[in-house]
């Protein structure tokens, strides 16, 4: 995999938010708002890769979390958009999708302080210390 390349493959993420990923896009693409997967499963090193663009390498600021801080790394987060033209517009229905999402089990970054819209994470009351250990057992 290269760590330069987002990584779209959903049966890299763990099975719980697979099964709840693939039920909010059959649930969006009923309601008319298909969407799609922008972002799976991140190594350590494409993590660092993205926090240093716009602060060490060109590019806007893309993530706040450093390398061992995103639950992508733990296979239990996914970027998305919308399909069709402007799939990261303001008019898409973000909140919708973060409230099926919810009803799912999932986090919203459509709801923190600092908003991130397209992220879903699936914490399953875990901490991320606690979700990379389980990765790293199996």
């Amino acid at each position: 995999m290269n760590p330069l390349e987002a990584n779209r493959d959903e049966t890299m993420l763990h099975p719980d938010l697979r099964m709840a990923w693939l039920r909010l896009c059959e649930a969006a693409l009923n309601l008319g708002c298909p969407i799609f997967l922008t972002e799976g499963y991140r190594s350590a090193r494409r993590q660092e890769l993205l926090y240093a663009q716009g602060r060490t390498s060109a590019g806007p600021i893309v993530t706040h979390a450093r390398a061992g801080q995103s639950w992508h790394e733990a296979k239990r987060a996914v970027d998305f958009a919308f399909r069709g033209a402007s799939p990261f517009h303001s008019s898409h229905p973000w909140e919708l999708i973060a409230t099926m999402a919810e009803h799912l089990g999932l986090e919203a970054g459509y709801r923190w302080k600092k908003q991130d819209k397209p992220h879903l994470q699936l914490c399953g009351g875990l901490t991320l210390a606690e979700a990379l250990a389980q990765l790293k057992e199996t």
